[in-house]
């Protein structure tokens, strides 16, 4: 390869087969018939070296871009953790675990965007484009409340639930014993660092409710019983 057409194509092929955790320096020559070169070859090489231009490591260009999507998207998360009654913090660190504030994730299971929507998910809390930020988190949000509500503000239930199904809570008669969904709960738990308090009207036993007759013929309805004093 030549020129800068072959400079880009070194790199594009370079970034596809890099080791994870940096980039190689991309090295500028000229051979004998003054054909300017670009190559990311860890040498030696029998040639004089014009330029040697140094690489980002890759993690360091997964972390800004991290950084970026994390603030871009903190007003959505807000607005949904008010919208839906929960700790804003907490939605992030579910973000963070599924998708690392990625939009455009996908997960081997067909999970989809920032809070990894599965199809059937998505379609139940009426997310009509999966990978659209705030329809996604506002989507994920919902359902972790429900989750929330349905294990009475036990996280590392809900937490289970959301990464491994309800169904997988219930069989196991809680976390289920797989290393992922495990290692998982723990990472977010970790994070979270609180023990997450539902407000008292989603967690409240239901009352019995008690019907009476006035002398008039109306109907009351009370969760109160009523006692012979009552009447007097």
């Amino acid at each position: 390869m030549s020129g800068i057409k072959g400079f880009f194509v070194a790199l594009a092929v370079f970034a596809a087969s890099a080791p994870e955790s940096s980039f190689a320096d991309i090295v500028k020559y000229m051979d004998e018939n003054g054909t300017v070169h670009f190559t990311d070859s860890g040498g030696p090489w029998p040639f004089e070296i014009l330029k040697r231009i140094p690489s980002a490591p890759k993690r360091e260009v997964r972390a800004a871009v991290y950084e970026e999507n994390r603030d871009r998207f903190l007003p959505v998360i807000n607005a949904a953790a008010e919208a839906y009654g929960l700790d804003p913090h907490l939605v992030r660190c579910v973000i963070e675990q599924e998708s690392a504030f990625n939009p455009r994730a996908i997960s081997a299971k067909g999970a989809v965007g920032l809070m990894q929507l599965m199809p059937r998910t998505a379609n139940i809390y009426k997310v009509k484009n999966i990978y659209d930020p705030y329809e996604n988190i506002h989507g994920g949000t919902r359902y972790l409340k429900y989750l929330l509500k349905k294990y009475r503000g036990d996280v590392k239930l809900a937490l289970a639930a959301y990464n491994a199904g309800e169904e997988a809570v219930r069989r196991y008669s809680g976390v289920p014993p797989y290393q992922e969904t495990q290692q998982y709960v723990e990472k977010i738990l970790a994070q979270y660092g609180k023990r997450y308090e539902m407000p008292r009207e989603s967690v409240r036993e239901h009352k019995k409710i008690y019907r009476y007759e006035r002398e008039d013929g109306s109907v009351l309805l009370t969760d109160t019983p009523r006692t012979a004093n009552d009447y007097d």
